[in-house]
């Protein structure tokens, strides 16, 4: 059976779009080899998605609901949706190695952003979403201030870096200093699996 029940009640529900309807979408087999190659392993699901859909949007305002008290408000518009494979821009593993390299969390893949630039985020290992917020407005100045002076005793040089770069690696040596359970301050939990993701999708209130 094609696709899953959840992805694509979604999909049909809110009007689901392709960004590049004429470019080719590899098969599922190529899609998991190319994965392979970038040393992640894609939920099924991901796969399906990518495969039969490639990268897009809603016609509607679409949201998920975020853990209470996140810094980014109690919901998340998914603004696009990215896929493995789809062209470079909107490509997940491209994406990550690339765009985000370094930068971000669990070596997750990104699969969709807001509008603003906060990203959803795959952690390839066991397929959980989390929203990660670009803007890091769990910190103030004073917060990140520390950050930069701990890594410069370090060695770092943090002039080459950006605010994600070096708020991850500060982290990533301070873990007992992060009060967020998922490890990293930016990074929040939204859904269990790919299809819980789309589950849980609802239509966004004006």
């Amino acid at each position: 059976m094609p696709g899953n029940a959840a992805v694509e009640a979604a999909i049909t529900r809110f009007g689901f779009y392709p960004l590049a309807p004429r470019a080719p979408r590899p098969t599922p087999d190529a899609l998991r080899q190319q994965a392979a190659q970038a040393g992640v392993t894609l939920p099924e699901a991901f796969i399906t998605f990518s495969a039969e859909h490639g990268a897009g949007a809603f016609e509607q305002r679409v949201s998920i609901g975020l853990p209470a008290g996140c810094p980014l408000g109690p919901v998340f518009i998914v603004d696009i949706l990215y896929a493995v494979g789809a062209p470079e821009d909107w490509d997940a593993l491209a994406l990550r190695d690339d765009t985000y390299d370094g930068r971000l969390p669990l070596a997750a893949l990104p699969i969709a952003t807001d509008a603003g630039g906060s990203l959803l985020l795959m952690a390839p290992e066991d397929g959980a979403i989390y929203a990660w917020d670009h803007e890091h407005l769990e910190l103030d100045d004073t917060a990140v201030d520390r950050m930069v002076a701990d890594l410069l005793a370090d060695g770092v040089p943090v002039g080459e870096h950006d605010i994600d770069q070096l708020v991850l690696m500060w982290e990533e040596r301070h873990p007992g200093q992060v009060a967020n359970p998922t490890g990293h301050g930016n990074l929040y939990p939204v859904a269990e699996s790919y299809e819980a993701l789309f589950g849980g999708m609802r239509m966004a209130k004006n």
